[in-house]
């Protein structure tokens, strides 16, 4: 069974509990310490974050891989992705995790500025804990996705941030980011042990995943470099642009485009996660029925259209009232950067469907391509608007970059299935 239905309606819970963890978890974080504490977050875990640009895309290969394969007849071949995929991604993580622990550790006054430095430096080693973790509930879930059971992952989820959000009103006035961090890890670590007891359960025996081959490693490496490639360059956006507004902003001006960008593109993923849990579905269709790959193709993106305007419409118009209840008092910087965002990250959750074709079939030039020009032009015309203008004109730099880069995807990505680029009344 695809679980298709299943799987988009649990992906939507799973949105809206994120949506009141990061409301509530960053209301704390102000509340306790200000908008420049939250811009401190921000920062660290966007230096931080360039550990996660060495995951090899091990468990997005291994969907790929999985997806087609039926679990009560393939399950020793299951067993071999799955568990490899697990060990060298969690390894290779941790080991990079600690390595930018300590540069980053080293270089703090840089990159937070020494008025911070005494905040940042307690909470730094929870932080790189919590991106270990982070990555393994996230390489282990996406093995429910690869056995079709994202409806379970999305169950986990709600069930992770409920915990998380519990956790925040407790440890997060009491020890600050610290506090936040550990209740990122406890979210976590539950999530990893959660969604591997729903594997063992979907492959029928409990088990630890310890089946490493190294013929199931060749071949998602074969996969993952392309997968790599596109998720280096994808994943350094966000790190990026928070980067460039830190540095010429400030921690101030960093904590306000942190909500900014944190509650748009929770917006977006009420439309992106529904796309991602339909990608085990695409990778066996495309193979075996392609004229319904092409109508699930089309439905979805129908379905962007009809809903991604009126919520981000909704987000900016509502964005004073969001400011007032998030910072107590009415931020016109932030206002303005969830206008810029919405316009970016609409585009993102119109075209999620062209992206993730790439995903579902392994052909990655049209994601590599749009995400390299796009890159590339926020580091340029990023760092030169914030030499000469307002940290700002950065913000619409960003927005810009992802309209640009993401109708460049679906342009390249629609022939996969056989389409050609159509306008949007069309879809």
């Amino acid at each position: 069974m695809l679980n298709i239905r299943r799987n988009v309606i649990f992906s939507l819970l799973e949105v809206c509990s994120a949506t009141l963890l990061t409301f509530f978890s960053y209301r704390m974080v102000v509340v306790e310490g200000g908008i420049a504490q939250l811009g401190v977050w921000s920062t660290l875990m966007a230096w931080l974050g360039i550990a996660r640009l060495g995951d090899f895309g091990l468990g997005g290969a291994a969907t790929r891989f999985v997806a087609p394969l039926d679990a009560r007849t393939d399950t020793h071949r299951i067993h071999g992705y799955i568990d490899t995929a697990i060990i060298s991604n969690v390894l290779l993580i941790t080991v990079l995790s600690l390595a930018a622990g300590l540069a980053v550790s080293h270089w703090l006054t840089f990159v937070v500025g020494p008025d911070h430095v005494a905040v940042a430096r307690p909470a730094l080693p929870w932080m790189v804990g919590a991106i270990v973790c982070t990555n393994l509930a996230m390489v282990v879930t996406s093995s429910l996705f690869a056995l079709h059971r994202g409806f379970v992952r999305s169950m986990i989820m709600v069930a992770g941030n409920l915990i998380q959000l519990s956790l925040v009103f407790v440890l997060v006035p009491r020890h600050g980011l610290t506090g936040f961090a550990i209740a990122q890890i406890v979210q976590f670590l539950f999530c990893s042990l959660a969604a591997w007891i729903a594997v063992c359960h979907a492959l029928g025996a409990p088990r630890l995943p310890i089946a490493f081959r190294m013929s199931a490693l060749r071949d998602l490496v074969g996969i993952s470099v392309k997968l790599q490639a596109a998720n280096i360059l994808n994943s350094s956006f966000e790190p990026l642009s928070k980067m460039l507004v830190s540095h010429f902003g400030g921690m101030h001006v960093q904590g306000l485009y942190e909500a900014a960008f944190r509650g748009v593109t929770t917006a977006r993923n009420l439309f992106s996660n529904t796309s991602t849990t339909l990608v085990p579905a695409m990778a066996r269709l495309i193979g075996t029925d392609l004229p319904e790959a092409q109508r699930l193709y089309r439905v979805t993106l129908r379905n962007m259209w009809r809903g991604v305007p009126i919520v981000f419409i909704g987000l900016v118009v509502g964005s004073p009232v969001i400011s007032l209840l998030w910072f107590g008092s009415f931020q016109a910087p932030f206002c303005v950067f969830v206008a810029l965002l919405c316009f970016g990250h609409g585009t993102a959750a119109i075209c999620a469907p062209a992206y993730n074709l790439g995903q579902a079939t392994g052909m990655m030039r049209g994601v590599i391509v749009s995400t390299g020009i796009g890159l590339a032009t926020l580091a340029l015309a990023g760092t030169v608007v914030g030499l000469f203008g307002p940290p700002m004109l950065i913000v619409l730099v960003v927005s810009a970059t992802l309209v640009g880069q993401n109708l460049l995807v679906r342009r390249m990505n629609e022939p996969i299935l056989g389409l050609h680029h159509h306008a949007p009344q069309a879809a």
